[in-house]
């Protein structure tokens, strides 16, 4: 049998790298640099009805000249397949709601949610949700966004989550209702207009979710063109610049896929 190699550009380190390496959170200006090319490149993938499933901050790599690039499709698949029930797909830090519950229905969604996990990563320096299973997980999500009501429940999971949500609900007087997510990032880490685009992405109903082509029409990003438009090759480029000092991140065995021009 022949061997064959697979040869790629080398983009950069990942965005975990750099924000480890940077020892603080990014300035909400560079992370809506970032999160734009994200969200264009998760919206190509979506118009494919292709699902990435395992979108987070070391699957996003950045290079020079404002290159920003998603890697690692191990886990993709077109949304005309359907996974076994019980089987899941991804980073559990970053999996939707819909994902914990063992959905095997869940859709391009899942892409948003984890892509509201990066943003929040990158504003706060860590991350969001950190449980320690899957059912954990949720608790944590459900503790900071509130216990969706029972439409949303039923329609994120199997049956076997019922009894878990139930109990959960009967605990609420100790669970804090509210959602709290604006407690977490408060006006001087992230403004209303990205507050916005946040909230949207991080909905637990993944029908009402934020796609990636709604959250490019926020203002977020129109009333920024031009701010935009300069700033996220400096972003990029000091990214490197902090990283390269630390070491190099051999990419030779991710497949990379740049969508920064989508």
């Amino acid at each position: 049998m022949d061997d064959h190699s697979l040869v790629m550009d080398y983009v950069g380190p990942s965005l975990l790298d750099v924000l480890q390496a940077r020892g603080r959170p990014f300035p909400e200006a560079d992370v809506r640099g970032v999160m734009r090319k994200r969200l264009a490149g998760a919206e190509a993938m979506h118009r494919h009805r292709i699902a990435h499933r395992d979108i987070k901050s070391e699957n996003i790599l950045v290079g020079d000249c404002g290159a920003v690039r998603i890697c690692d499709f191990g886990s993709a698949k077109s949304m005309a397949e359907r996974d076994p029930p019980g089987r899941i797909a991804g980073t559990m830090e970053y999996m939707a709601p819909e994902v914990l519950a063992k959905n095997a229905d869940h859709d391009l969604p899942v892409d948003a949610w984890s892509l509201g996990c990066v943003m929040a990563e990158l504003l706060t320096g860590e991350l969001l949700f950190r449980g320690e299973d899957e059912a954990d997980q949720l608790r944590e999500i459900f503790n900071v966004l509130g216990v969706p009501e029972e439409r949303v429940c039923r329609a994120l999971g199997p049956r076997a989550l019922a009894g878990e949500v139930k109990q959960w609900r009967a605990r609420q007087q100790q669970m804090r209702r509210r959602n709290r997510l604006r407690e977490l990032l408060p006006d001087e880490l992230l403004s209303n207009d990205g507050f916005v685009v946040l909230k949207g992405l991080l909905t637990c109903d993944p029908k009402k979710r934020m796609t990636a082509a709604g959250a490019l029409r926020c203002p977020w990003f129109t009333d920024n063109v031009e701010d935009a438009r300069a700033r996220p090759a400096a972003s990029a480029v000091s990214m490197i610049d902090v990283t390269a000092r630390r070491r190099r991140v051999d990419c030779s065995h991710h497949l990379l896929h740049d969508l920064t021009t989508a």
